[in-house]
């Protein structure tokens, strides 16, 4: 079977491309004349590059069809091991006469081991000239040795296959075999711009890739106004981002929109290399923040339900057992069992959700209770949230210059000026295009803020996104149902341009929670803001009534209790919500 871009080609040619496979070269042989003579006759009828792989029996194994200046690799299949050559050459022609092997060809070489990279290039379906590249022993001055130009005579004796050979018993049996650490993986992020406005949006991809621990070598954004419903990015500028990942070295791509099954298969198909999407790498990231056992299983739920629409179809993702980012969590054998064993698995994580939600609602019943108000802290990812926690609280909860430093909810306790006891609860941050999975799992955990009493929403006055970043802010608590009282808190004002314009809220405070700045005026707004909803109160229960005596000790604070002849008369401190019911009572 031809492999790369046939598309166009003629069934004529296809077939002559086929009789390739039939040719067998001499194990003493690079190549034959005959094969060199019939690849060049090809390649001047269809203007593209045809490669061929040959393997030290003389066996042709592969033949693909690549673009102009772009030849197709299969990439994982070739390779043997990193402290021997692969046993595989590959032979390619460049359409356009040059012969001279590029950097793409040169790093393909390294990359994948070959026993040796060869160009010929063709000028009007005839042999102009040939070039060849080896590896060097680990030793030597250069990595690599080219030859060339080489005559069709040169390119097809036993000199050739000769050096191979005596190049992989030297390699072999070096100690000193050099590995690339792959301990960050390369990435190339990929971007769409459906306005056409030319506007950057990898920006955040990249501090999403760099906390994952992601070394981002290339970005690009394509306009276009629908994504590709096969790729995402186009058939061509797939093969463009094959070639570019080949020459950097890249191990992954980054997709900044969500992908479906069969683009990651596609994608991967035409790249060579490993594929996820944003939502994948911030699952990953959540799977790598998590501490709390609620939230490594609110992650591993999420992971489970965006898998499981994608379980057919995936490619490397899903066959790759070893690490990497999109790869933490449930781990990859899970995935690849059925359907059945992962939606058994998502059963098990809910039951064990509930309990913890069934624990949390008696944690804040307790907590209204004892009438404390709580305060919490919400707010786009890297915001400074942790870092105002700490300021005002004295606390020293984890705080990083990363996207999602802060996963599990943390709560602290404070006292006003005015005497008040707070609890101020530092919650995950917010981010644009938050995975609807990430949404519903984490439900629990973002109630927090649903059920508080006051929200500061904290916002970095330095992001030249802010705006963006506190629409997106706005949109998931009108999701959730907040509806509390909200003071805006504009953090890192110490890094604002003085003509920076702010969005005015009301009501709002300028801080620098490193800085210390501003601090004491946030706690006075807290103050005059929070809602007062407690009320000290004397009620009369009628004996008849006396599921709402039950009601006021489990939701209220009794002070003093006297029975009577016409009742129980009651003093207490009751939150407002509660008087609402139990008005009627009241003396």
């Amino acid at each position: 079977m031809i492999q790369g871009n046939t598309q166009g080609l003629s069934k004529t040619i296809i077939e002559e491309l086929e009789t390739l496979f039939e040719i067998q070269v001499p194990k003493d042989s690079f190549l034959t004349s005959e094969i060199v003579e019939k690849l060049c006759s090809l390649t001047g009828k269809i203007r593209r590059e045809i490669s061929i792989y040959v393997n030290r029996k003389g066996v042709i194994m592969d033949v693909s069809v690549g673009e102009i200046g772009q030849v197709a690799l299969p990439y994982m299949r070739l390779r043997r091991s990193k402290n021997r050559l692969s046993g595989i050459r590959c032979i390619h022609t460049h359409p356009g006469g040059n012969g001279r092997l590029s950097g793409v060809d040169l790093n393909s070489l390294k990359e994948l081991c070959f026993d040796a990279m060869a160009a010929i290039g063709v000028e009007e379906g005839k042999f102009k000239n040939a070039w060849v590249a080896m590896l060097n022993p680990p030793d030597a001055s250069e990595e690599i040795d080219i030859l060339g130009p080489l005559t069709i005579e040169q390119f097809c004796g036993k000199r050739l296959m000769n050096s191979i050979l005596e190049r992989d018993r030297i390699i072999g049996s070096s100690e000193t075999i050099e590995v690339e650490d792959g301990s960050r993986e390369k990435a190339i992020l990929v971007g769409i711009d459906f306005n056409n406005e030319g506007i950057n949006s990898l920006e955040e991809l990249e501090q999403l890739a760099d906390t994952a621990g992601a070394e981002v070598v290339y970005k690009v954004i394509q306009n276009r106004k629908v994504p590709d419903a096969s790729t995402f990015i186009g058939r061509g500028k797939a093969a463009e981002l094959a070639l570019i990942s080949r020459e950097l070295n890249a191990n992954l791509i980054i997709c900044d929109e969500e992908l479906t099954a069969s683009q990651i298969k596609n994608l991967e198909e035409i790249t060579g290399i490993r594929v996820i999407d944003r939502t994948t790498l911030i699952l990953d990231i959540f799977a790598s923040r998590a501490i709390s056992k609620e939230g490594k299983l609110q992650v591993e739920l999420a992971q489970l339900n965006y898998r499981l629409s994608r379980l057919s179809g995936l490619g490397l993702t899903l066959s790759r057992l070893g690490g990497g980012i999109g790869t933490r969590g449930p781990g990859e054998k899970k995935l690849e069992t059925d359907r059945r064993h992962i939606r058994r698995r998502i059963r098990e994580i809910e039951s064990e959700l509930k309990k913890v939600k069934d624990r949390r609602e008696a944690l804040r019943k307790r907590r209204n209770k004892n009438m404390i108000p709580v305060v919490a802290l919400v707010g786009y990812t890297n915001a400074g949230k942790s870092t105002l926690l700490n300021a005002l609280t004295g606390s020293s909860v984890l705080v990083e210059n990363k996207l999602f430093a802060t996963l599990d909810p943390v709560s602290r306790g404070i006292t006003l000026k005015t005497g008040q006891d707070i609890i101020l609860i530092d919650t995950v941050g917010f981010i644009n295009k938050l995975p609807h999975d990430l949404v519903e799992a984490f439900k629990s955990t973002l109630e927090e803020a649903v059920y508080a009493d006051l929200l500061l929403h904290v916002v970095d006055a330095s992001s030249p996104r802010l705006k963006e970043q506190m629409e997106v802010v706005d949109k998931v608590l009108y999701s959730l149902g907040a509806n509390q009282p909200i003071i805006t808190v504009y953090n890192k004002i110490d890094l604002v341009e003085e003509e920076w314009t702010l969005p005015l809220r009301k009501p709002c405070v300028y801080i620098s929670a490193e800085k210390g700045e501003g601090l004491e005026e946030l706690l006075d707004v807290i103050a005059r803001e929070i809602p007062q909803r407690q009320r000290r109160v004397h009620l009369l229960i009628p004996y008849k009534d006396g599921h709402v005596l039950s009601h006021i000790h489990d939701n209220g604070q009794v002070l003093a209790e006297e029975y009577r002849e016409d009742g129980v008369y009651l003093e207490a401190i009751i939150d407002e919500m509660q008087m609402k019911k139990i008005a009627k009572y009241e003396r």
